[in-house]
């Protein structure tokens, strides 16, 4: 985000533009999310939005990184590989099923083609810790012996996410559910070599 090089930036002016860019996603989609709505609807002017952020994608990211925690690791410890697996896909099940993702992912990922630093922030900022925490699960039963050490983790973060990006981009495919939670899960294990004792 673009820092103000004058006066001290205002920490409630930027709530209140991520607010309503929410306010407005849900009501009435990306489509209707501009800097000029959104600024009206904040109680501010585009000088002031762009003084905090480059344009509208960098505040959807602002706003995704506001919304969904990103700290898994730490609490994605429930003493084996599969509960653990079982643990992260519930909560990116809830990630993307939320009216929020629903409504702007699509539109959000288009302008990543676009924009360089914005793809590099989305990575780092919000993918990032997601895969670490995948990697954390996966260290941990190398550890416990449950699987062969030397696992591909990006492998498996892209075989246990990409359904679900799939889903939620392409209308018209089955729901996220507890299927797909399990079919995920099983398709990771297998992958990993994990054989139940």
């Amino acid at each position: 985000m673009v820092q103000s090089a004058g006066r001290p930036r205002n920490a409630d002016l930027d709530v209140a533009l991520i607010k309503a860019a929410e306010e407005l996603i849900l009501d009435r989609g990306l489509s209707a999310v501009s800097v000029e709505a959104v600024s009206a609807r904040a109680g501010t002017t585009r000088p002031a939005f762009y003084r905090r952020f480059d344009g509208i994608p960098d505040l959807i990211l602002a706003l995704l990184l506001e919304r969904f925690a990103t700290e898994l690791d730490a609490v994605m410890d429930f003493g084996s590989l599969p509960a653990d697996l079982e643990a992260i896909q519930r909560e990116q099940v809830a990630l993307f099923a939320d009216p929020l993702v629903t409504s702007s992912f699509t539109g959000f990922l288009d302008s990543l083609h676009t924009n360089d630093q914005l793809r590099q922030a989305f990575l780092e900022k919000f993918l990032g810790p997601r895969r670490a925490a995948v990697a954390a699960i996966i260290r941990r039963a190398e550890s416990r012996g449950e699987i062969p050490e030397g696992a591909d983790v990006e492998w498996i973060c892209d075989l246990i996410t990409g359904p679900l990006v799939m889903r939620i981009l392409l209308p018209g495919l089955l729901p996220l559910d507890d299927a797909l939670v399990s079919n995920t899960v099983a398709s990771a294990l297998h992958a990993l070599g994990y054989q139940s004792s």
